[in-house]
């Protein structure tokens, strides 16, 4: 009897330990998301901005245009959240540009409001978000709810492999007003 329950209470303590280890390792994929999306709408981010569109940054090499400050403030900004191609390609697709540069082009200011983040049921990996987002100019102030997805690295924990947005309730159109 004394052995059952030492082995109820081993196995007791085990299965906390590992549902523990799983919740933080949730707790730090949201955080990243939630990290993501406080860069993506707040602002706009002037540094970025400059960076990204200053020709004093731009040369060419091998016919190919480099930003050596843009690319080291993306990476010193996004880098701890992201795969290396997970930020290329958030990067690339303009995912990780457009909301900032159409906010700063036309005089909006970006201000995120709340995140509701989902974990899929099948796969752990694989997460849901909700941004609601504040968007103003000249004084008056609207939001949007702007959804995506967010998949994480299987080989490297807690890294962003692709971060996409969907639905954005027609924030993008807006800003471009």
């Amino acid at each position: 009897m004394m052995k059952k329950t030492r082995v109820i209470i081993l196995l007791l303590m085990v299965s906390g330990l590992f549902m523990a280890a799983c919740s933080k390792s949730e707790e730090g994929k949201k955080e990243a998301i939630t990290k993501v999306l406080e860069h993506q709408f707040t602002g706009p981010d002037d540094e970025y901005m400059d960076l990204m569109w200053n020709p004093k940054y731009k040369t060419v090499v091998n016919n190919k245009e480099e930003n050596k400050e843009f690319d080291q403030y993306v990476e010193e900004v996004y880098g701890p959240y992201f795969t290396e191609s997970g930020l290329d390609f958030f990067i690339a697709t303009a995912m990780g540009t457009q909301y900032q540069t159409f906010a700063y082009e036309n005089e909006y200011e970006l201000t995120l409001k709340d995140v509701t983040i989902k974990q899929n049921k099948d796969n752990q990996n694989l997460y849901t978000f909700v941004a609601i987002v504040g968007y103003k100019k000249s004084g008056e102030e609207n939001t949007a709810n702007v959804k995506g997805k967010v998949s994480f690295s299987p080989k490297e924990e807690g890294k962003i492999a692709r971060f996409e947005y969907g639905n954005d309730d027609g924030l993008s159109e807006e800003l471009r007003k």
